[in-house]
């Protein structure tokens, strides 16, 4: 399923607003982007970890002069400016969520890619998933057909994009994701959680990876045991349509087939 047209998702994402002029080296010591490195207007995808290094929250970053904008699930801002605002210690940051009107709109809006630019009294930024567009729009309602969630929730799974406690738990380490090259600069200095991810990344592999599941009909419930003969090698954790998600057992590989309850089921990526 594809959008060549752009479409109005039923929610947005989450935003919070960091400013003041510690503000690039305040979340630059907490984020696994380089932020530093960033020009203001340009937006890079990022991670907040927790200290033990497992995934607390999948972000956009906004960079501004002296503002950084953090994109975070919907309905997870006010978690995200209460965990970091923890961090805030001699540093002159002040922390606000967005409480201006905000829309996601899916499909081809603008040519800005990976970049922010604020419109009149709003803004829109670039939140794409890796095979989809997508537009965080603050300010005016877009006047563009809508989309339903069901539509919304088969394009984020085909993606193979997660939704942090649904696709990840307690112990989700950023590698298993599939999104560390867009989400985590390894060269970059201490971050937090960093200590986990570089040891991983030294190592070269982890032994569960987030995939896609394609079925023939209907996919399987959420909490189902995905198995491969008689191994039990992961659960279905998001499903829609005829597709869903799984962190499958490292020895599964896109192409092979799994079982689902009594459904068979590709792995696609």
């Amino acid at each position: 399923m594809g959008v060549t047209e752009p479409v109005l998702a039923e929610s947005a994402p989450d935003l919070v607003w960091f400013r003041g002029p510690d503000v690039i080296r305040f979340l630059n010591d907490l984020l696994s982007q380089e932020i530093a490195v960033m020009a203001p207007g340009e937006v890079r995808r990022s991670m907040l970890l927790n200290p033990q290094g497992r995934m607390d929250h999948l972000l956009w970053v906004l960079r501004g002069e002296d503002e950084v904008g953090l994109v975070t699930d919907p309905g997870r801002g006010a978690d995200l400016a209460t965990t970091l605002s923890r961090y805030r210690i001699r540093v002159a940051v002040e922390v606000e969520q967005s409480a201006d009107p905000a829309w996601l709109v899916i499909g081809p809006y603008t040519d800005a890619a990976d970049s922010w630019s604020r419109t009149g009294g709003g803004l829109v930024a670039d939140v794409s998933w890796s095979d989809v567009p997508r537009f965080l729009v603050v300010g005016e309602r877009p006047e563009l057909p809508g989309i339903d969630g069901d539509a919304v929730e088969m394009l984020r799974i085909q993606a193979g994009e997660p939704v942090v406690g649904v696709d990840t738990g307690p112990s989700t380490i950023p590698q298993e994701t599939g999104l560390v090259p867009v989400t985590v600069d390894v060269e970059k200095g201490c971050f937090l959680g960093q200590e986990l991810v570089g040891r991983i990344h030294r190592r070269g592999h982890v032994n569960k990876q987030l995939r896609v599941l394609e079925f023939s009909g209907d996919a399987g419930e959420i909490g189902a045991e995905v198995t491969k003969g008689e191994l039990t090698v992961g659960t279905l954790t998001s499903v829609s349509g005829s597709v869903g998600l799984a962190t499958l057992r490292r020895e599964v590989e896109p192409g092979e087939s799994v079982t689902v309850g009594t459904q068979e089921a590709v792995v696609t990526r």
